[in-house]
């Protein structure tokens, strides 16, 4: 039997699987490969040519569309900004919206027969609107809450302001997108409620995951007393507003209770971590590694002090399946379904984070007994294989709902 053919739009190839959402879409596309013939398409920006064909080895075709994203930086950032303001589209849409890539999909809808085509971000919906094939949309975060907690969290009066601003379009884009595509997966509940507010007629839960064969706990390395770990992406400003808060509000608190030494392990620190006295002594920036399992295996507790965040956290279900007690705020456990005090520790104030923390270094036995019930659970309803077979249902659902479209009838996406 001919299977489904699904085209997946998204910024960039998954591979390395060395940021959380990469993580999510590597696991879950490889999965649905089984089922679906599947194209990818992304910016070719200087994707290694390793990591077409890893893709190419999981069941996958990757098409790249010339260029890239673009910069963050540099001095047309300005006015790239600016122009997205007027253009009313949040800069992080605006960024996305490339020629090259519109004429790539152009030609991929002349060439084939898409019964589906999945945007791999909200942005990616720019892309999709006019479309004769049905459409389907992942929510990894809902962006425009983001934007308004680090605008909340944001202290410096023209970063407060930028980041309103963004929050207001983004609430915008997004509300527009989940009225006019009627289908979208989001990470937790609480994300797919906001979703259907929005507009949105079908809305599927598609948590995340983990793979907990890959996740072992590994009993051969004990962790080493009074340590903790933070794995993250550091380019992402939630992870670098949790690092900063901790550095700034926790360190002092937990430093005057008790010595401890602290890994921040992620790709791309930004400048102000990595300059000479930027952190305490007992604060190393590992940076970017080629495996961050040896390090969470070598910490005794896991933090996430996030106060900015959306969707749920791979990297608390990570620590979890290796068995390693969690410290986490609220917003950075938000989306899993976890019990606060058997599964994990939750607190959002300095004081109360130290505090847990400390706890933790001063009771092995209770330390043990999160990171097994961490596990256990993580076992349960966490695993990559179930978790793809949801969204394996809806995309058949979506596609059952409509007959595909002949190829030479495809509409070209207009420009918003």
């Amino acid at each position: 039997m001919q299977r489904p053919r699904v085209l997946v739009i998204d910024e960039e190839v998954p591979w390395p699987a060395n940021t959380g959402k990469r993580i999510r879409t590597l696991n879950l596309l490889t999965a649905l490969a089984d089922h679906f013939a599947i194209d990818v398409l992304t910016h070719a920006n200087e994707t290694p040519r390793e990591a077409v064909d890893e893709m190419t080895r999981r069941g996958m075709t990757v098409h790249l569309a010339p260029g890239g994203v673009a910069a963050k930086k540099g001095l047309l950032f300005p006015i790239r900004v600016a122009t997205s303001v007027a253009r009313r589209l949040p800069y992080s849409v605006h960024a996305h919206d490339r020629r090259p890539f519109r004429q790539a999909l152009q030609r991929l809808l002349r060439q084939h027969r898409y019964q589906l085509v999945h945007c791999e971000w909200t942005p990616y919906a720019l892309y999709a609107r006019g479309l004769d094939v049905p459409v389907c949309i992942a929510a990894h975060n809902l962006e425009w809450i983001i934007w308004r907690r680090l605008s909340d969290a944001e202290s410096r009066a023209p970063l407060k302001a930028l980041f309103r601003v963004q929050a207001a379009l983004m609430e915008r884009f997004e509300k527009r997108v989940f009225e006019e595509f009627g289908s979208a997966t989001a990470v937790s509940e609480p994300d797919a409620e906001l979703i259907r507010r929005m507009g949105c007629r079908q809305v599927v839960v598609v948590p995340n995951g983990v793979d907990v064969d890959a996740y072992d706990p590994r009993p051969e390395q004990t962790p080493e007393p009074r340590t903790l770990v933070f794995a993250g992406s550091l380019d992402w400003r939630p992870n670098q507003d949790a690092i900063r808060w901790f550095i700034d509000a926790v360190h002092p608190v937990l430093s005057a209770r008790t010595a401890y030494r602290f890994w921040i392990v992620g790709r791309t620190p930004p400048d102000w971590l990595t300059r000479d006295g930027a952190v305490p002594p007992e604060i190393t920036v590992v940076g970017e590694v080629d495996d961050v399992r040896p390090w969470i295996a070598r910490a005794a507790v896991s933090v996430v002090p996030l106060r900015v965040g959306g969707g749920s956290r791979l990297k608390i279900l990570e620590a979890l399946a290796m068995g390693r007690a969690v410290v986490s705020t609220t917003v950075g456990a938000e989306g899993l379904d976890l019990e606060p005090g058997a599964e994990l520790l939750l607190a959002d104030a300095a004081d109360a984070f130290a505090a847990a923390i400390a706890d933790l270094f001063n009771d092995d036995a209770r330390r043990r007994r999160l990171g097994s019930a961490g596990r256990q659970r993580v076992e349960t309803s966490y695993r990559w294989d179930r978790i793809a077979n949801i969204q394996r249902s809806l995309w058949n659902d979506i596609i059952r709902s409509r007959p595909p479209q002949s190829s030479r009838g495809a509409r070209a996406p207009a420009r918003r």
